[in-house]
């Protein structure tokens, strides 16, 4: 039987997971493996895995309970060793690693902040901080609308000025949010969200970061929408080469 791999956790851990289920169908009991200063938390692996979002939850869960327990390191959806003996001697290999990297996580938490313009409120702004741009749209308003060459050169003239104002409202959020965490893993925007960035913040330093947020909210709220998930596992502050997954994506 295949053995699926959750996470990581030290020895000293509490590691509560009685009654606690994971990924397959029906849901796998969630069960620990010793492997030397390290336990692995894993499962049976169910055959035919798949990124389903019900599994892909089962896993974020998991991980998220242990998590509130202590210092985790997180392995992404779909780790899958031959089986428990493989998945220990794996681990044990890395004890020393991965200890180093638990200890520096000890009391840390990754709380995630992605941002979206409201459409017709950046666009109304983007004009008005831009004269140019402002006169450029009037002149073609006053000539039955342009163009067409000058209807795509003033909508390429809009997108610039968007992304423009996109970065420099990112890098002010970043700047303000930055000033609470211990660091920061700035990730690739995802649709319509302009800023998808992820802070290492301590445990006493939560409070203050969700009141910092909430602040910024009210003060931008007519112009932007922020969204916070977490505290989460440090799932982008885990600096090690984890093992490619074994999963099957849906097609």
């Amino acid at each position: 039987m295949s053995t699926y791999l959750y996470g990581l956790v030290a020895t000293s851990h509490p590691a509560r997971v009685d009654g606690l289920t994971g990924v397959g169908a029906p849901p796998a009991q969630v069960r620990t493996l010793v492997a030397g200063d390290i336990v692995a938390i894993v499962s049976d692996a169910p055959e035919g895995l798949r990124a389903k979002r019900r599994d892909v939850l089962a896993h974020e869960d998991v991980l998220e309970k242990l998590c509130a327990q202590g210092a985790t390191l997180p392995m992404r959806f779909g780790v899958v060793g031959e089986d428990d003996d493989a998945v220990v001697e794996e681990v044990s290999g890395r004890s020393e690693e991965y200890t180093d990297l638990l200890t520096r996580l000890t009391g840390q938490v990754e709380i995630n902040v992605k941002a979206t313009h409201h459409e017709d409120e950046v666009l109304r702004q983007v004009l008005l901080d831009d004269s140019d741009l402002r006169a450029y749209h009037e002149r073609i308003q006053s000539d039955g609308g342009g163009s067409h060459e000058e209807r795509i050169a003033f909508g390429e003239k809009v997108a610039n000025a968007v992304e423009q104002r996109a970065a420099q409202d990112a890098d002010v959020l970043i700047g303000h949010l930055s000033r609470l965490a211990d660091r920061r893993h700035i990730g690739p925007p995802v649709g319509e969200t302009f800023l998808n960035a992820s802070f290492l913040v301590g445990a006493e330093e939560i409070q203050h970061f969700e009141e910092a947020v909430e602040a910024l909210r009210e003060q931008v709220d007519w112009l932007l929408d922020l969204r916070v998930r977490g505290p989460l596992p440090p799932y982008s502050f885990t600096e090690i080469h984890q093992p490619e997954p074994e999963i099957a994506r849906p097609g």
